[in-house]
């Protein structure tokens, strides 16, 4: 049984805590300063220990660290956890500045620790699958890609505006909080991105959050040209990815949150080749990502997100925010 020693018991954390117990692999410390959430867990889920000040616990006694905090607060938890060796996993996004990321890369290098981002995306089977799909060549070069994800957020987190999402300082906003999922899947899929630019606004939540709700970001990944779009507002759950290669178009689509299918198609006919149908995966998101992190803590392959690309996509996100709006 190995330790794990999760910081932030909020929704992410709770979602972290459940996914590593069902592996049956791990007994689940947690760290909080809300005392009072901290009792909850623990009246909640079977965790060893509760702590309140991360900087005071004994990383020691833990075979890994999960930081589950807001984004602000990643790097300096992340450089206590390189510095002193112990394998972490650190919620998205890495962080809201690119201070302290050389200094945390470095160390990593330095001392050699197993680590990654929690892009869920890229534990998910299906993903997966439109990954080894893309591999294989079916489509031929891919020239151009689309990400296109839209849903009404306040109907899945009522507590939006009381949360991280609402915060500028804390990482909130559909960008940060949902385009870097995408960006992250481009990245994986197509290669590194080059340029780019991004229109982004509060359309529909209005003065609740000081954050946006809705974006389009258009760039340059690998020369590809890559499109992404996202609102937070419509009713419709929608997620679409496509891509366009010289041999014929790959497409990832979500019907609602429980059916994804990905599809071919070769030819102007328009009947689409199913190449494979996925249920209810969203129930396991976090035990697919937990069970992806025991193969990174044991030396095996797995498909996470390294603080590299997690580093990139950051980069990426601050340059073009910085020329749009």
């Amino acid at each position: 049984m190995k330790g794990l020693l999760i910081v932030g018991a909020g929704g992410i954390g709770k979602k972290h805590i459940d996914g590593f117990l069902r592996t049956g692999e791990f007994s689940v410390s947690i760290c909080d300063v809300d005392t009072e959430k901290a009792e909850e867990i623990r009246k909640k889920y079977p965790v060893e220990a509760v702590y309140t000040d991360f900087y005071s616990v004994n990383l020691r006694l833990f075979d890994a660290v999960l930081i589950a905090t807001p984004a602000h607060l990643h790097i300096p938890m992340a450089i206590r956890c390189a510095e002193e060796g112990i394998p972490f996993l650190v919620e998205k996004p890495l962080s809201i500045s690119i201070e302290g990321v050389d200094k945390l890369l470095k160390i990593i290098g330095k001392n050699k620790v197993p680590s990654a981002v929690g892009f869920t995306r890229r534990s998910i089977p299906s993903f997966i699958k439109l990954k080894e799909i893309i591999d294989s060549g079916v489509t031929g070069e891919i020239k151009m890609a689309l990400f296109y994800v839209a849903q009404d957020y306040r109907k899945y987190r009522p507590d939006y505006a009381e949360i991280y999402f609402a915060k500028k300082d804390m990482g909130g906003g559909c960008v940060l909080d949902v385009i870097s999922h995408l960006i992250d899947l481009a990245l994986w899929y197509i290669g590194n991105p080059e340029e780019g630019f991004c229109i982004y606004d509060n359309l529909a939540f209005g003065k609740k959050i000081e954050t946006e709700d809705s974006a389009v970001i258009t760039g340059r990944f690998n020369r590809n040209i890559v499109n992404f779009y996202c609102n937070l507002f419509q009713k419709p759950y929608e997620v679409l990815i496509e891509f366009a290669g010289m041999k014929g178009n790959l497409r990832y689509i979500s019907e609602n949150r429980y059916i994804s299918k990905i599809l071919f198609l070769d030819n102007d006919e328009g009947r689409w080749n199913e190449m494979g149908v996925f249920e209810n995966e969203i129930k396991d998101y976090y035990l697919f990502q937990a069970r992806n992190f025991i193969n990174l803590l044991e030396g095996n392959k797995n498909t996470l997100t390294t603080i590299e690309e997690a580093a990139e996509n950051l980069r990426f996100i601050l340059e073009v925010k910085d020329g749009g709006k």
